[in-house]
């Protein structure tokens, strides 16, 4: 920990004293601007400077409410213009240079004369000011702000002031979430902004216009200001007809590495086609969850899934695109996505996706368990080849009936197929030394599902009365499995009395899950402050568990034995029916909503071997919502009943040392939830500062009460019902942006996000409660020097620990330390150098697996052809050849550490060529590809 102050101490000084200087080495030019008609300040024009010479845009600002400006950061002794503009008004000018003996130059008080004339009509082309506001209106003159000529409007959206954009692509303005990007007024492939942000070249680009959302504000005319969407409009110097845009790739490498694909999109008017195809062994998606999601058209037909791993890898709607699994991995796939607009405003979105995985895993497991009197260790080594294979078919219908009127319906079906060989080497000891047991667990497991699902929607507000609003929305999803376990397991237990057994057993676990949902809510405005709002959700379930356990050795018989004492069914169905009302109350900053929440669970439990066991409860909750400037409140309690598969009976001896049972006597779970979120945005300094805390209580939570059998190191499991468990989590961020000029950008990011857990644990007879902590820092930094030199740091300290209220469990306490390096260098014109470095450390490992990894990635791209379409890169992993996957966990009395084979050092040489043609003039003519 002590070795990384210094880099934040440096990072920190480093980014302060830039901004510090470029501001104290400049001039600066202030004034007030006055409204003659009016007589009083006139607020948000806009303030430009230009050289006086070429009339290139050197900075630029707004005037705040009482009309006051300061334009800081000018050169000196450079002849300038200032120009100010505001709708309506006559243009004012004024030429001027600074020196170091008057740097300071103040205009006082500008008398500002409205026009008869247009602004276009009165205003130098070259001077067309890069913003312009009108009313709800922000207006952006793309040409004022210079980007590389293969600049997407994703790196023109970064230029421009009070525009972030994060890491993942995602777009705010002022502190404002953007959810949707139109072009010429009209979607583009459906209303995620990314479609557009990341494919769109820059140079296409005239005007951006910024305003809020109207749909979202007609849904909830109560918004807070801070949480109202923003839509940003594009005005193209070339309506945008036809075209395409997309990439393909292929690469090889050392070790027999190889990756390939394509994504491509078609579009006329306003019917798209996209298509993708990949394959790699490189242990990561062969695209971008945005490429995917946005490109692919996943967002056009609805994401009802999505499963994200740490490292990068990703699942949507049951289909895995690389990287989802652990070990080595080989990941394929295709699909086409079309989306058309019929008459009468009906979008029309159909879908065909095919994803699938090849992974080889190695795997060293060292569990580590304090008890009383002894520390009981468990390694083990698991040997596992597992394919997968996922098809999904789907579509999506959004029909806008009238304006106030909309109506959506997402049917999908997936077929899925998995299954895996695997090879499990267990060896237990006591206090160390002492060894208790050893297994050798080979299985062979087969998986199919099919699951059809869809959702529907309606929505409608009214015409007469603000604020009115009805809605509906159903779902659907039926879901039939079936799981074959078939395991060989040979154990052999030592101490006073040793003994061994073997198991050759085939478990057949059939699943079969139905579900309906429907929702509808109903919004009355009583008065301009006062509105009630009425919801009522209901569900019909029926989720039935069928298990059969054969002996495969059976004495005598030629077929497998069916072993009535591990076999049973389970037949679950019922209704969960809510019923919530509230009250809206809004007194000029703050909005209160109270409310109550009626639930009645009607639950039947059926079983092979037991009495039916009904289960009918009813609760009556409270509920409050509570908005007030930049805070947002929110409490509520929710009804969890138990899994079906924590009902069953049945015993699961699989693995014979981790034995699980279920438990038909569970209760549903109740859960005490508050939530506080804070947002803010300060426009004078660019800074945005965001922070949540949540926290819940549960009464009757399923906890796993374990049983250990000493003597042998044989384990068991069962749910049951406690009280006393809960959790708090946080996260605070604040950041920061500095952009001079136009040609350089900092961003400093400052966050800490922590959590802290209660939980009951039961151990044989002890009853304990073990309290976990975790509080991660982290700071970030980014540099952008005219998109030449580009760089990033991540630094993060981590600290856990836990605590046991009986003295019996030993406490545990560890720290982690990990930081990640960027550098971007494009130098000379065509090539473009780049590396990162990831470091991470744990204090405390188990004896044997690495405290700290680092992993050095290299490469250099050579760009050609016309506009830099076609990219030739060479990139090295794992430069040093360290690499390993390793993590720590903590759960209950244990402490597990986690080693994974992964990929180490290899070279990839991979060709890239983007394509991007639109109709028209900009962007070159209408040819599929070009050079």
């Amino acid at each position: 920990m002590k070795a990384l102050i210094p880099a934040f101490l440096f990072l920190f000084s480093f980014c302060f004293s830039t901004a510090v200087l470029a501001q104290n080495q400049k001039g600066e030019v202030k004034g007030k601007l006055w409204d003659t008609a009016h007589k009083e300040a006139l607020s948000y024009a806009t303030i430009a400077v230009y050289t006086a010479q070429d009339t290139t845009l050197v900075t630029f600002r707004v005037s705040d409410e009482k009309g006051n400006f300061k334009v800081p950061g000018l050169a000196l002794n450079q002849p300038l213009r200032i120009v100010i503009t505001m709708t309506g008004f006559k243009v004012y000018r004024k030429e001027f240079t600074l020196t170091s003996g008057n740097a300071a130059l103040d205009l006082g008080q500008i008398e500002m004369t409205q026009s008869d004339n247009l602004l276009s009509e009165v205003i130098i082309t070259s001077e067309a000011p890069p913003i312009i506001v009108r009313k709800d209106t922000l207006e952006f003159n793309a040409n004022s702000f210079k980007t590389l000529p293969t600049a997407l409007l994703e790196d023109l959206l970064k230029k421009l002031p009070g525009v972030t954009v994060d890491g993942s692509g995602n777009i705010a303005v002022n502190g404002k979430a953007v959810n949707k990007i139109l072009v010429d007024g009209k979607e583009f492939f459906g209303n995620d902004p990314k479609v557009a942000s990341r494919n769109l070249p820059a140079d296409m680009i005239d005007k951006v216009q910024v305003v809020n959302d109207p749909d979202a504000l007609r849904r909830d005319p109560d918004l807070p200001v801070n949480e109202i969407p923003q839509v940003i409009n594009l005005k193209l110097k070339k309506g945008i007809k036809q075209g395409a845009f997309g990439k393909v790739y292929a690469g090889t490498g050392t070790d027999n590495r190889y990756e390939g694909g394509g994504i491509l999109n078609i579009f006329r008017d306003t019917t798209q086609l996209s298509v993708l195809g990949y394959s790699n062994n490189l242990n990561r998606p062969a695209f971008g969850f945005e490429d995917i999601s946005r490109i692919g058209g996943f967002s056009r037909s609805g994401m009802n899934s999505i499963m994200v791993r740490s490292d990068g890898g990703f699942a949507v709607n049951g289909i895995s695109f690389g990287g989802t699994e652990e070990g080595i991995q080989r990941s394929s796939g295709a699909g086409g996505n079309f989306n058309t607009l019929l008459k009468g405003d009906v979008k029309v979105n159909l879908q065909y996706f095919l994803g699938g995985i090849d992974a080889d895993l190695n795997q060293l497991v060292n569990s580590t368990q304090h008890l009383p009197q002894d520390t009981l260790i468990s390694r083990r080594t698991r040997d596992q080849d597992s394919e997968s294979r996922s098809h999904r078919i789907g579509g999506r219908l959004d029909w806008k009936i009238d304006s106030v009127t909309n109506l959506s319906f997402s049917p999908s079906v997936v077929l899925a197929r998995s299954g895996s060989f695997q090879d499990l080497h267990t060896n237990t000891f006591r206090s160390f030394y002492e060894p208790l047991n050893t297994s050798d667990n080979h299985q062979v497991l087969d998986n199919h599902t099919t699951t059809f699902s869809g959702n529907f929607s309606f929505d409608r507000s009214s015409r007469q009365k603000k604020g009115r609003l009805f809605n509906f929305y159903g779902t659907y999803h039926f879901n039939d499995g079936n799981q074959t376990q078939d395991y060989l397991v040979n154990s052999s237990y030592f101490g006073l009395n040793p003994y061994s057994e073997t198991l050759d057993q085939l478990r057949d676990n059939v699943v079969i899950n139905r579900a309906m949902t429907t929702s509808f809510s109903y919004t009355e405005p009583f008065s301009k402050p006062l509105s009630g709002v009425l919801r009522a959700n209901s569900e019909y379930f029926n989720d039935k568990n069928y298990v059969n356990t054969f002996d495969q050795d059976a004495e005598g018989r030629d077929q497998p034995v069916l072993l009535p004492k591990l076999s049973d069914a389970v037949e679950r169905s019922g209704w969960r029916n809510h019923l919530t009302a509230s009250l809206k109350w809004k007194i000029k900053d703050l909005t209160v909503q109270p409310g109550v929440r009626f639930t009645l669970l009607d639950i039947d439990n059926s079983f092979q071997k037991l009495k039916p066991l009904p289960q009918q409860y009813f609760y009556a909750f409270p509920s409050l919502t509570a908005n007030w400037k930049s805070f947002n409140l929110s409490y509520n309690v929710n009804v969890r009943e138990p899994s079906a598969a924590d009902l069953q009976p049945v015993t699961d001896q699989s693995n014979p040392l981790f034995v699980q049972f279920g438990n038909p006597k569970l209760k549903p779970t109740i859960s005490n939830s508050v939530n506080l979120h804070f947002r803010k945005f300060d426009t004078k300094r660019s800074i945005n500062y965001w922070a949540y805390l949540s926290g819940s209580f549960n009464k009757d939570a399923v906890t796993r009460a374990r049983t250990l059998n000493q003597t042998t190191g044989e384990q068991t499991t069962r749910p049951v019902n406690t009280d006393g468990n809960w959790q708090l989590n946080w996260n605070a961020d604040i950041s920061k942006d500095w952009k001079f000029d136009g040609k350089k950008q900092f961003t400093l990011t400052a966050s800490v996000w922590g959590n802290y857990v209660k939980t009951l644990i039961l151990l044989n007879e002890l009853r304990s409660y073990g309290q976990s902590i975790s509080v991660t820092p982290t700071l970030n930094a980014r540099v952008n020097l005219n998109d030449k030199f580009e760089f990033s740091e991540a630094l993060s300290l981590g600290s856990r620990r836990s605590r046991y209220q009986n003295q019996a469990f030993q406490d545990i306490r560890f720290s982690t330390r990990s930081s990640k390096t960027g550098v971007v260098v494009r130098l000379p014109k065509k090539l473009v150098w780049e590396a990162t470095f990831d470091y991470s450390f744990n204090s405390n490992t188990a004896p044997g697996l690495r405290k700290d990894v680092s992993r050095l990635n290299a490469g250099v791209t050579y760009l050609f052809m016309k506009n830099d379409r076609a990219q030739l890169k060479l990139s090295v992993y794992d430069l040093l050849d360290q690499n390993v996957s390793a993590y720590r966990s903590i759960r209950e009395n244990f402490v597990e550490d986690f080693q994974t084979q992964v990929l180490t050092r290899y070279a990839l040489l991979t060709f890239t060529y983007n394509i991007r043609n639109f109709g028209g003039k900009v962007g070159g003519t209408n040819t599929f590809f070009r050079f």
